[in-house]
């Protein structure tokens, strides 16, 4: 037959695709962006939330009613890229005005309000506080899919609206409205991920629980796959009802992002493609400060794993908490603003150059008519004192420019409003050395290896064909012997065969890699990154608080690879943010053995 004439061309082929799906260890970074509180504070009134739900080629558009114009609103937009390589864009139309376009640029991406992460799932806020008003909106959404100079994939997990309005019959709301895009992920479909990301959190504070009649918290999940469990806490407890059906999942488990909407407390909910909206009564377990924790799955058999695969998964592959939102209704108290002053930072703080002072600063209450004032002391001496409008967000930025003397200094940052219900959280401060400029350093360890000592292997789809390819080559050659080149060539192919299985058979495991920094200046050093190679590739970036004058900090990086040798390379603060008197260390790599 012609098929067996030409057979060594199509084993040939099938060499070629053992080799490519060899498995490799190192991929792009994606651990996700930390949850931020956009916006904060209390209205006579209550927060809206409305949506289209569903993974979905554009346009798509989402109609709702207000009944009143907002006084602070956001549209979020969940964008599916393909990849976090694709580039692309989205166009955003409120009420038939002129569609805004924003520029989707994947893993290069630097928009403060274009949260990316993970293989590409954006999470786009787009503030229309202006743009909405009383009665009926429009909201549509179109995006690059299609377009001849555009990979992106397109396609459109949800519009999220969030409108805070005013309504005199309502009771008095405090309220706190997070974004972000953690991207919660296991070893991945491939079991080749060098992180795996568990875990995320967001805290709210002053949340008033004394005088507090309800509660309620909802939340936003991306990627969310039926079938797998995940969990959301509140204050350590779990949110949501368990799974019933124990057939599909480990006794115990929850499964918040199911893709249905509003079933995670009780009822059938609405279908929702990769996509997850569920509001939860929190009122019994509100507390001053409260946590709300994320987590893509438990290790319910205790083998030391979250399964994701199997007849039960125990969690999530990926799955994106993107918005936490909390809302508590206050009684027996009066409207008044209420604000507080995070702690200082400072940049640029070196002997006899000017630095920068900023805080943030937080309005819980309602919010002021007239302006605030921000006072920065430095040593109990006031440097200067500005007047700003409050921000309608309850969250702003203020700063100034000092210049500072060589030695250990007091900064503080104090804010006053008229009629503020709490003054005692007025003020923040932080103690700051100033000198030579800084010198940051690196150095790696020795990789540890964690988890179990038999820790289970997970193989790539390589030896299963390069047993279907050793096999076919052993009939050719029995059937009739080659010669030449052909030969040659099989022959090879069956060394490349043979030796697949040894590769793939090695297995990915859990590793920690100790990182230390020491700052050899004369300076502190606020806020950077440490980024991390593997072979070659970004794997992992670490955000780093920052390193006192003189002070040396270890930093303890996950990553998942195989055993032997492997390329790493560690560089402090990449982009360049922090000045630095020699950069010349900034970064060191080497060849490590894991054991």
């Amino acid at each position: 037959m012609k098929l067996f004439a030409n057979i060594h061309l199509y084993l040939y082929a099938l060499l070629l695709f053992v080799l490519v799906t060899t498995p490799v260890s190192a991929i792009y970074n994606f651990e996700g962006i930390p949850f931020e509180t956009a916006a904060q504070g209390e209205v006579r009134g209550e927060v809206l939330t409305f949506g289209t739900y569903g993974l979905t080629a554009p346009p798509v558009e989402c109609t709702f009613t207000l009944p009143s114009k907002p006084v602070w609103a956001r549209v979020y937009t969940g964008v599916w890229g393909g990849t976090e390589r694709y580039t692309g864009w989205e166009e955003l139309s409120v009420n038939n005005g002129v569609p805004v376009r924003r520029d989707l640029f994947g893993k290069d991406d630097r928009h403060p309000e274009t949260h990316v992460s993970g293989y590409g799932v954006y999470w786009v806020a787009h503030d229309c506080t202006d743009q909405l008003r009383g009665g009926k909106n429009t909201v549509t959404l179109a995006t690059s899919r299609g377009q001849p100079e555009s990979r992106i994939d397109g396609r459109v997990y949800c519009i999220f609206v969030v409108a805070v309005v005013e309504d005199a019959k309502k009771p008095l709301t405090r309220y706190w409205i997070a974004e972000g895009n953690e991207n919660l992920h296991s070893e991945g479909w491939s079991g080749t991920n060098p992180t795996c990301h568990d875990t995320c959190e967001i805290v709210f504070e002053k949340a008033g629980a004394a005088e507090a009649a309800a509660a309620d918290l909802t939340v936003v999940l991306l990627a969310s796959t039926k079938g797998q469990p995940d969990y959301v806490l509140f204050n350590g407890e779990d949110l949501g009802i368990p799974v019933t059906d124990l057939s599909l999942y480990p006794e115990g488990a929850r499964d918040i992002g199911n893709e249905r909407i509003g079933d995670a407390t009780g009822g059938a909910g609405q279908e929702a493609r990769y996509v997850d909206v569920e509001t939860f009564d929190v009122g019994r377990l509100l507390k001053e400060t409260n946590h709300v924790v994320f987590e893509r799955g438990r290790d319910l058999d205790g083998d030391g794993e979250i399964s994701t695969t199997g007849s039960k998964p125990e969690g999530e592959d990926y799955i994106h908490p993107v918005s936490a939102i909390l809302t508590v209704q206050r009684s027996g108290v009066s409207p008044a603003p209420d604000f507080s002053v995070d702690t200082p930072v400072a940049t640029g703080a070196y002997a006899g150059e000017e630095a920068t002072i900023q805080a943030t600063v937080r309005n819980y209450g309602v919010r002021p008519d007239g302006k605030i004032g921000a006072t920065f002391s430095v040593d109990g001496s006031v440097v200067k004192t500005v007047e700003v409008e409050p921000a309608r967000s309850g969250v702003q930025q203020v700063e100034t420019g000092v210049i500072l003397a060589e030695g250990r200094h007091t900064i503080t940052v104090r804010v006053d409003a008229g009629g503020d219900s709490d003054p005692t959280d007025n003020e923040a401060s932080m103690q700051l050395t100033v000198g030579t400029v800084p010198d940051l350093s690196v150095a790696i360890g020795a990789p540890v290896r964690g988890g179990l000592a038999t820790a289970p292997t997970q193989q790539a789809p390589a030896p299963l064909f390069a047993l279907v390819a050793g096999l076919a080559l052993a009939a050719l050659l029995a059937k009739r012997p080659p010669g030449g080149k052909t030969a040659v060539l099989l022959l090879a192919g069956m060394v490349i065969v043979a030796a697949c299985p040894l590769a793939a058979a090695a297995g990915y495991l859990d590793y920690t890699i100790p990182v230390t920094i020491k700052n050899g200046g004369g300076s502190d050093v606020g806020a950077f990154d440490l980024t991390i190679y593997l072979d070659g590739e970004k794997a992992a970036v670490k955000h780093v608080d920052g390193v006192s004058a003189g002070a040396t900090v270890t930093i303890d990086v996950p990553l998942y690879t195989t055993p032997g040798k492997h390329r790493i390379k560690a560089v402090v603060d990449e982009v360049g943010a922090i000045k630095d008197s020699n950069r010349a260390n900034n970064a060191a790599e080497g060849e490590y053995v894991f054991p």
